[in-house]
């Protein structure tokens, strides 16, 4: 299995391309699990298509940094949470090279992996797991959410592709990012693989190639991550949320 673990459909672009251009290519066949969405968001088949339908906006994001590796649309299948069964959804795993997993919530991704059945046929997958954010995020045994709208920080439990580090997503340095990495430093004792937008990381095999502005950070580094939150903490708080 080849894990790639990214933040956003940016990975088209001159910080990722060279790395992953031997991943992708025209003969590779990509499902996409847009399994990640709010109950808010979408309740049934007619949203799920007004979302994720052919020419909506959100769906051309998803697929052109594919369409950037040269890999054409027709080879691109996606899982439908409201209308794919059991049978089609290992159907569609069988037959593909690569599954992405689009950001969003992280649990309510692996519940709907558990309400389709096809968690074990992920888990057992031999070919190149992809995700963004929280389809990054899903991918390791355990991971962190730094607080924000929807979660305060917290920890959760993933697919258990991954182990032994954790993944700081969309990090900026600011007060609220800087504050979980040194926490979950301090709780786990475990890397952090930190990872600005432009950042992620390639892992296949013994091969651990980090990708963009991505950075790890562990015990080491704790007095200048204090340093920075102290530094940062004159300019005022956390956010408003």
């Amino acid at each position: 299995m080849t894990n790639i673990l990214l933040n956003k459909s940016n990975f088209d672009e001159y910080w990722a391309y060279e790395s992953l251009s031997p991943y992708l290519s025209a003969d590779t066949k990509v499902l996409i699990l847009p399994l990640s969405f709010h109950e808010s968001w979408i309740t049934d088949s007619f949203e799920w298509h007004e979302r994720y339908g052919r020419g909506k906006d959100e769906y051309e994001e998803i697929i052109r940094p594919f369409l950037s590796y040269g890999i054409p649309e027709k080879r691109i299948r996606w899982i439908n949470y409201f209308e794919d069964t059991q049978e089609s959804c290992l159907r569609k795993i069988r037959n593909a090279d690569l599954l992405f997993f689009t950001g969003g919530f992280p649990d309510w991704m692996l519940q709907r992996l558990y309400d389709l059945g096809i968690k074990e046929a992920v888990q057992n997958f031999d070919g190149i797991i992809m995700g963004t954010s929280a389809g990054a995020l899903i991918q390791l045994e355990q991971y962190h959410l730094t607080p924000e709208y929807d979660y305060p920080y917290q920890y959760q439990e993933g697919l258990g592709l991954l182990s032994g580090f954790d993944i700081e997503v969309h990090y900026e340095e600011d007060l609220r990012h800087v504050e979980a990495v040194i926490r979950t430093l301090e709780d786990l004792g475990c890397p952090v693989i930190v990872m600005p937008d432009e950042g992620g990381v390639l892992i296949d095999g013994d091969r651990f190639e980090l990708l963009g502005g991505a950075f790890v950070a562990d015990d080491s580094d704790l007095d200048d991550l204090y340093r920075t939150y102290d530094y940062l903490s004159q300019f005022g708080g956390w956010p408003e949320y």
